[in-house]
């Protein structure tokens, strides 16, 4: 039987002997691959009928296909050999099949020789196919459609610089924790390890940037790799995972029962651990014992921000959140400090260091929101000391524990249901001094820039003019805004106001310029009611800009601003600052925007003043299809800044931007020594 030829099939049964003692008698049968009916040689062997289903376990890939040969009505005094129903399908048709059990909907990718029999099983089916320009484009699209929506993320690209294009969205859905699945094809196994054309090592290369790979040289293989990507994708901190395919396992026909394609909820995500209730405990009585406590919030409470808020509200503990957790608490809400970090808010950097205890939930102290360690969180360390305080940290992954700093109580929990624990072990306290000094901070240190002169624009007044738009005439649709990396990203940040979970895509840890306009499509794809932003930099929108033919191909209606200075401004401040303004590989040579846009049947316009600003942003926010405004900014440093070597709370200001830039002809008065970030 095709199904068997993959080779043998190792059975463990294994029984009660004696039911008082509960003694385990084990027996292994190797059932050779022509053997049809092992089922009748282990009921033999076995006291026929002695074995009952619940006693059973099939150790192999392959135990599906005998789960569904020979039924799943296992009585305790017989097996029934009935066989279940049969179709022929090819791999690419297993694999197809088992994306719909797993909900998949929509997949992005790219075609190529070695994928072809994956992807012809696509054709005229209910999955949805997004072409993108290239594989990268591609992967950060599902990566979009992953952070958009908490659901999985498909791409499929083809072997060799298919995959290696996929290299870069994986490892950035590995850093920023995105459950993405991604096939590629591969050249056929006999040709495997000769250098074939369109030939790499895919599994080598991937290794360090997923969760999981496999290459599957089996057929009978197809529906275990398939489900083990989904669940480990999924469970605990999710990522990427890689499965790759070679050609003629994937073109191989078989016939495969109906039960394989009902394995989604055996495959499903591991449960979350267990809680330490001892642990809870005493992270409520440190909250409750502080008297300056606050929340610092990760995209691993995004699925909860109920909680969150219940929390913060009950104890009067004010929330800051890094870049992925913004909108998980209401950044309008009084008790927001909106983001920390680098270039995060000066409030919600002071507050972090002069709290006494430090909640960290779903987040986990990365570089950009800490500073240098060893000047991090000082009030909470002296705390600790006195029990008094200190530092909690939620994490439902817990190599995150001691990574960066030790925290006084970890709790290796899912972030919902430690916060569900909490909740009641939390007191109700007013901590009006802590608030007044909270509100204090944010009203002398608010986001602020310089305006150019003569009425030309910055990237932040643009930004804001958006926020302004969308609170003035809210939009009936859900709003989402994706960005490149850059200044613009920041200014995104520090400009817009957040209200809602998930509805900022970037590129967070690893920090991907061009991912923007990817993201922004995928976002649309899965929130096709949506409004869709992409605010991108010149230099980032250069990446990948070529996936505009993906927004006419499919007629997204994904609104493009692109913060257009002619530079990457803000390695051309750290060149300023750090290298003496020796500047090089930082101006960029632009085409004309809105004539590339134009080329692709994209409604396109300039704006560079702030007269037409309203206006335009008006016209363009509510336009039916997808419309690019060419914004020509000032280039402007980002402020507040943390440099490197410095504590949080060691910000240049707005006060300070003239003694850092100084003028045209010389440089600043204020010096830099060390690294310059990276």
């Amino acid at each position: 039987m095709a199904q068997w030829a993959g080779g043998p099939l190792l059975i463990e049964a294994v029984w009660n002997k004696c039911e008082d003692s509960r003694t385990l008698a084990c027996l292994s049968l190797l059932v050779p691959r022509w053997q049809t009916k092992p089922m009748k040689a282990i009921r033999a062997l076995c006291g026929h009928g002695q074995v009952t289903r619940s006693m059973l376990k099939l150790r192999s890939a392959n135990r599906c296909h005998v789960y569904a040969l020979y039924g799943r009505s296992w009585g305790r005094q017989s097996f029934s050999s009935q066989v279940a129903a049969l179709r022929e399908l090819t791999g690419g048709e297993v694999i197809f099949n088992m994306l719909i059990e797993h909900g998949v909907d929509t997949v992005f990718g790219y075609s190529g020789g070695a994928v072809l029999p994956l992807i012809d099983a696509f054709h005229g089916k209910n999955i949805k196919w997004i072409t993108s320009a290239h594989e990268q484009c591609s992967g950060h699209s599902a990566a979009a459609y992953a952070k958009s929506t908490g659901k999985f993320g498909v791409a499929i690209v083809t072997s060799g610089p298919g995959l290696t294009n996929m290299v870069t969205p994986m490892q950035d859905a590995l850093t920023d924790g995105v459950p993405m699945v991604v096939f590629s094809g591969q050249v056929p196994t006999g040709a495997m390890g000769t250098d074939a054309f369109q030939e790499c090592p895919a599994t080598e290369i991937t290794r360090s940037c997923t969760k999981w790979n496999y290459v599957c040289l089996d057929f009978n293989q197809l529906p275990w790799a398939v489900n083990e990507a989904f669940r480990i994708a999924k469970s605990g901190r999710p990522g990427p995972c890689h499965i790759d395919l070679p050609k003629d396992i994937v073109s191989m026909s078989a016939k495969v029962p109906e039960a394989i394609f009902k394995k989604a909820s055996v495959s499903s995500a591991d449960a979350p651990p267990m809680l330490d209730m001892t642990a809870v405990q005493k992270a409520a009585d440190l909250i409750n014992k502080s008297k300056r406590p606050i929340l610092y919030v990760g995209q691993g409470a995004s699925h909860c921000p109920e909680i969150v808020s219940q929390i913060a509200h009950k104890a009067n503990i004010p929330v800051t959140t890094t870049c992925h957790g913004m909108g998980i608490f209401d950044e309008q809400d009084p008790l927001s400090m909106h983001m920390l970090g680098m270039h995060g808010a000066a409030y919600a950097n002071f507050a972090i260091q002069n709290a006494d205890c430090i909640i960290a939930v779903g987040s986990r102290f990365d570089d950009r929101t800490t500073g240098i360690v060893a000047k991090y969180a000082p009030k909470a360390r002296a705390a600790e000391k006195d029990g008094s305080g200190g530092i909690i940290h939620i994490n439902i992954d817990k190599s995150t524990f001691g990574k960066v700093l030790q925290p006084t109580v970890a709790l290796w929990a899912d972030t919902e249901h430690a916060l569900e624990a909490l909740e009641p072990l939390v007191s109700t306290n007013t901590r009006e001094e802590w608030l007044k000094q909270c509100q204090a901070w944010k009203k002398e240190h608010k986001f602020n820039y310089v305006k150019a002169p003569g009425g030309r624009l910055k990237t932040q007044q643009v930004i804001e003019a958006v926020n302004t738009h969308l609170e003035q005439k809210p939009p009936t649709k859900e709003v989402f805004v994706a960005t490149g990396v850059g200044n613009h990203q920041m200014m995104s940040c520090q400009f817009i106001r957040w209200k809602k979970p998930r509805t900022f895509i970037t590129s967070g840890s690893l920090g991907v310029m061009g991912a923007g306009l990817p993201f922004a499509i995928g976002t649309q794809v899965a929130n096709p009611d949506a409004l869709t932003i992409l605010i991108d930099g010149d230099g980032s929108f250069g990446m990948t800009n070529m996936d505009l033919q993906t927004v006419k191909r499919y007629k997204l209606p994904i609104k493009i601003a692109i913060m257009n200075d002619d530079r990457q401004q803000m390695v051309w401040i750290w060149q300023r600052l750090f290298f003496e303004g020796r500047y090089i590989s930082v101006t960029n040579d632009n085409p004309d925007f809105v004539a590339l846009a134009q080329a692709y049947g994209i409604k396109a316009v300039h704006c560079d003043n702030e007269a037409d600003l309203p206006k335009v942003i008006e016209e363009w926010l509510t336009s039916d299809g997808p419309m690019l405004v060419d914004f020509k900014v000032v280039p402007d440093i980002c402020l507040p800044m943390v440099a490197p070597g410095k504590a949080l709370d060691e910000m240049i200001l707005l006060q300070d931007r003239d003694a850092v830039l100084g003028t045209e002809e010389e440089l600043g008065s204020m010096k830099f020594e060390g690294l310059a970030p990276s």
